[in-house]
């Protein structure tokens, strides 16, 4: 059986015992810092990590303080579950609480509770009653509450027992080729170098892979990996990790720092998210007002940001609020994240927020289909297909191996996404394009519109120049080159492409009025089965302009400087010779004319145009297929 791997973070009040909880349970002491000890209180992160019977625990112990929320944050960030400690001798406490509205935000929906100093009381059963009671409303109501004693060891065997069933209910953690780690520690190590660590979510990462660190946006080198102090050649999703990143000072990678692939590390400093104020805030809680300064905290990062709500209001508790994040500093955030609110003081938490577009549009953010696309995806916020088709909606199209990558949706996910809105005809493909099926006819019918428009006007040129046709695409799908692509689809739906022209099937060009008499003249002479030289029916230069017209046209083809075919002979013969050779392997010259009942004066040069087309090879005295 394959290992479990899981991320459990603590959560609660100052002074309730989670360092102390952590250290009885793991035998390792989260504290690490100097000061940490010496005041007997958690001031920054700490990790251990506690073996399962079927798997390993990865522990993040955070700070209770209400100083030290924004390193609370970090730290829970990406877990599978929390471990809110109340202590019974105080119940439940503000930071108990605000840390249940942070969790809550971050998605975060699996977790026990620990009814931590329960030698301090005589009797836990009112204490457990009250708790539940708090949990009402939150994704944690009906999460057992295990009473415990870091002091006696009571209740701490039923704790690991009530941990190992939520994690037994955690599903595995799959390679969806997006790794990521949001680093919440950095440091060097002698002969070693620089170490960032933090927790691996969406895929794999191997020793001597080529990552990118953002900040300072630089590619690197995996040179190690380790995990739980042992060495890996590969990290798998779900753990946590300490990275040897090569070529980086600890002074270039700050907390925060997002480690990716270099093709997943796109940044962007504009989100469009649906924020979310919980109903548990105080009844005298400020409304969140529009245009506000605020502090938003993402993986194990944060940085300042102006809040702009889509309907210029206020969101009151237990409100949601389609809204943008206008970040001072851009960041390396994804599809389907969430984020966390604090005041610019930080001393509270103000809201949650899920980001429903990481190319938000300053400009245009209150736009009717802007809004339409956002409020759709507030409504389906685990639908692939609503995002992707939404998506379709607002970019016409989309490279396939690209659609909504980065993002939370597994690419299987996306890939049956997209193939039900292919069976649904609302999309289609294009080669390696998938595109919104509207979009792509009205754009197809612009195209066709502008080419019968150029023959209404110019019937005399063989068709519309592709270059003409570049702004029709441009405006069908802006920023995207599928040009070649929709031009294949016109050909299969009643055009043709005749070099750098464009025309209908149906359009036969129409010789101007002063070669009208010659060119007629020379297309019954290129009907005959032994057509004259070139320069018998090219005496002058009205001759000599109607030939290149009917060449441009492509009624004639311009095989050789002695010889012009019709363009039904030239095909005829070139078809004939060709079934020859698949059926005898090869042939002669004379073979070949015989074959094509012509004579040698037009099968030579017909023979040479196709060894230079690349039909054919000449071998000797033979003709093979090339």
């Amino acid at each position: 059986m394959m290992q479990r791997h899981a991320i459990l973070a603590t959560a609660g009040h100052i002074d309730h015992g989670k360092s102390s909880l952590v250290k009885t349970l793991s035998g390792i002491d989260p504290d690490r810092l100097p000061e940490e000890k010496a005041r007997g209180m958690t001031i920054d992160l700490g990790f251990a990590h506690l073996e399962l019977p079927d798997g390993n625990l990865g522990i993040v112990d955070v700070p209770g303080h209400q100083n030290f929320v924004k390193n609370m944050v970090a730290g829970v960030g990406a877990v599978d579950l929390a471990l809110l400690v109340v202590a019974a001798d105080d119940g439940w406490m503000p930071q108990t609480e605000e840390h249940l509205q942070i969790l809550s935000y971050l998605g975060v929906t699996r977790g026990v509770v620990a009814l931590t100093k329960a030698d301090l009381v005589q009797d836990t059963t009112v204490r457990v009653r009250e708790i539940s009671d708090q949990l009402r409303n939150s994704p944690f109501f009906g999460a057992d509450i295990i009473p415990v004693s870091t002091k006696t060891g009571a209740g701490l065997d039923d704790l690991k027992t009530a941990l190992t069933t939520v994690v037994d209910q955690i599903p595995p953690h799959e390679n969806h080729n997006q790794p990521r780690l949001a680093v919440d520690r950095i440091f060097t190590v002698q002969g070693i170098g620089t170490v960032a660590t933090g927790t691996l979510t969406g895929g794999t990462l191997q020793k001597g892979q080529t990552v990118l660190t953002h900040p300072p946006g630089r590619e690197t080198r995996v040179r190690g990996l380790q995990s739980h102090n042992r060495e890996q050649e590969v990290a798998q999703p779900g753990t946590r990790m300490a990275i040897n990143l090569a070529g980086l000072s600890r002074d270039a990678v700050p907390r925060g720092a997002t480690i990716t692939l270099p093709e997943l590390a796109q940044t962007t400093a504009t989100l469009d998210v649906c924020l979310e104020r919980s109903p548990r805030l105080p009844s005298d809680a400020s409304p969140l007002r529009n245009n506000t300064r605020v502090r938003v905290h993402h993986g194990t990062g944060h940085g300042p940001a102006r809040l702009v709500l889509a309907d210029g209001g206020v969101i009151e508790q237990g409100q949601n609020r389609l809204a943008q994040l206008r970040l001072e500093q851009p960041i390396c955030i994804w599809l389907g994240d969430r984020v966390v609110i604090r005041n610019w003081q930080e001393t509270a938490t103000l809201a949650g927020g899920l980001v429903l577009d990481v190319d938000g549009d300053r400009k245009k953010m209150r736009a009717p289909a802007r809004v339409q696309l956002l409020e759709a995806r507030i409504a389906a916020p685990k639908d692939p297909q609503t995002w992707v088709e939404t998506q379709l909606t607002r970019d016409g199209i989309a490279e396939r191996d690209t659609l909504l990558r980065p993002s939370f949706f597994s690419p299987a996910e996306i890939d049956k996404a997209v193939t039900g809105l292919l069976n649904s005809r609302k999309a289609l493909q294009a080669g390696d394009w998938i595109a919104d099926k509207s979009r792509w006819q009205s754009t197809i019918a612009a195209m066709s519109q502008r080419v019968e428009a150029e023959h209404a006007r110019r019937p005399e040129l063989p068709g519309l120049s592709l270059d003409q046709l570049h702004p029709v695409m441009a405006q069908g799908f802006p920023g995207h080159d599928v040009f070649s692509e929709l031009i294949a689809d016109l050909c299969r739906n009643g055009f043709i492409r005749r070099q750098n022209h464009i025309a209908s099937n149906s359009h036969k060009p129409a010789l101007p009025a002063h070669l009208r008499d010659v060119g007629e003249k020379l297309r019954r002479t290129m009907q005959m089965p032994d057509p004259p030289a070139r320069k018998y029916i090219t005496e002058n230069s009205t001759g000599r302009q109607a030939l290149q017209f009917l060449i441009d046209a492509g009624e004639a083809i311009d095989v050789s400087p002695d010889l012009v075919l019709g363009a039904a002979q030239f095909y005829r013969c070139r078809l004939l010779v060709k079934q020859h050779l698949r059926k005898h392997g090869q042939a002669t010259a004379s073979e070949l004319r015989t074959a094509t009942d012509t004579t040698r004066r037009i099968m030579i040069p017909l023979l040479e145009k196709m060894d230079r087309d690349g039909v054919t090879v000449r071998q000797g005295d033979v003709r093979v297929l090339r």
